[in-house]
């Protein structure tokens, strides 16, 4: 009887450790876990341009609590669980870095905004962030977001957008940026370093090469940076920009840049009778697209958008279907579960292992486009289920599965 019973413990104990493995995240014996990067947006506070645009006391919140349903089973509004909050609150902060660290999330990629050496909503990284006691938990690196800043909230049908900020480049400009960057970012020991050097993403790479000049100019400036970092005691800069094409790709590798990505995919070009796309057509144009960039001369991190809803932006008068696209009226992705999410995912992990480029990061957008409906914060409708699907499959950095 006793045998027996040992036997039985036995073939118990290797039936849980077949069930471990399958559910374990699919990382090949010896290959290096890449580093989860979700896309962080910090509109969520309030800051001075934000009211001298919008009027006192606003902030994108208000938008999202205004929004209202376009369609049978539209979610809409949102119900963020944790409510309303002020993510430029150190205590905030920490309370998003526990939550991303303890489901797989490496770095946060702030959207970072400068004009000529105008800021706008650095608050949420600067105040929130870097000032969390458990910052060390995290890392972060910035995308700079050098596409001109206009009111694309709630704006009126139709009519041209008011730019309040417009992107200009120039190598003068690019110093002080740099300069900027030396002092508030980049001696931090949490910034994100890829390759030894210190990602930094360009929203809008082929509108900053133009600006600068051209591919080798802009190589010439890059280089100039790099010799002053090392004069300051830092690395290089990795340069990263955010591209739809091989024939992008190309021109940033002439230019200097290390590495690509793109900011989300947000349609597959199937927008039906109804308005609304579904998010099985959108993860196959994940997949073309990845497939594509295969044949890019840079290495590319490979995107993962969590959905698409820009109505929260949208002015409630106006017709669903749309009368005709224009940003943000556009059409939005339905269908997009949990359980989806965590497939596209894992067919990301697996490009990532079978890329001779060798990826060192997945990109995620996003963790808190709202009003884009790209979030990974809870929510009402799912929960920690987001979350929950990027810890299945990418684990925990530095802790055993």
């Amino acid at each position: 009887m006793r045998s027996l019973k040992c036997r039985n413990t036995f073939f118990l104990s290797v039936f849980l450790v077949f069930c471990w493995l399958l559910s374990a995240p699919a990382e090949k014996a010896g290959e290096a876990r890449p580093e989860v990067v979700a896309v962080y947006y910090p509109h969520w506070h309030l800051y001075d341009h934000g009211v001298a645009w919008k009027g006192e006391g606003w902030t994108e919140w208000e938008g999202l609590k205004a929004a209202v349903p376009r369609f049978p089973g539209h979610n809409q509004p949102l119900k963020p669980t944790w409510g309303c909050f002020d993510e430029s609150d150190p205590k905030w902060a920490s309370k998003e870095i526990d939550l991303a660290a303890d489901h797989g999330i490496d770095v946060f990629l702030y959207d970072w905004y400068w004009y000529i050496g105008v800021r706008t909503m650095e608050e949420a990284l600067e105040q929130g962030f870097l000032m969390a006691p458990n910052r060390g938990r995290m890392k972060f690196a910035l995308m700079w977001a050098n596409h001109d800043r206009r009111d694309q909230f709630c704006p009126v049908f139709g009519q041209p957008r008011t730019v309040w900020l417009p992107s200009r480049h120039s190598a003068r400009d690019l110093d002080c940026v740099i300069d900027y960057c030396i002092a508030h970012y980049f001696r931090e020991p949490n910034y994100w370093r890829v390759e030894g050097g210190m990602f930094f993403s360009i929203f809008q790479g082929k509108h900053f090469v133009d600006d600068l000049g051209g591919p080798q100019q802009t190589r010439a400036v890059l280089e100039k940076i790099d010799a002053r970092l090392r004069a300051a005691g830092l690395p290089p800069v990795h340069w990263n920009g955010m591209v739809a094409t091989v024939q992008e790709a190309v021109l940033l590798q002439a230019a200097g840049f290390r590495s690509t990505s793109r900011y989300n995919v947000a349609t597959a070009n199937k927008v039906r009778p109804d308005g609304t796309e579904s998010y099985e057509d959108l993860m196959e144009a994940h997949r073309q697209h990845w497939k594509r960039m295969l044949d890019a001369p840079l290495v590319n991190l490979p995107v993962v958008t969590r959905g698409w809803d820009a109505t929260p932006r949208c002015r409630k008068e106006v017709p669903w279907p749309f009368p005709h696209y224009e940003y943000p009226y556009v059409a939005v992705v339905v269908s997009n579960t949990p359980a989806r999410f965590e497939t596209l995912l894992r067919d990301a992990a697996q490009l990532v292992r079978n890329d001779p480029h060798h990826p060192p990061a997945v990109l995620i957008n996003a963790w808190n486009e709202w009003t884009e409906g790209g979030y990974l914060l809870p929510e009402a409708q799912d929960g920690m289920a987001p979350l929950e699907a990027i810890q299945k499959v990418f684990g925990v950095a530095g802790r055993s599965q």
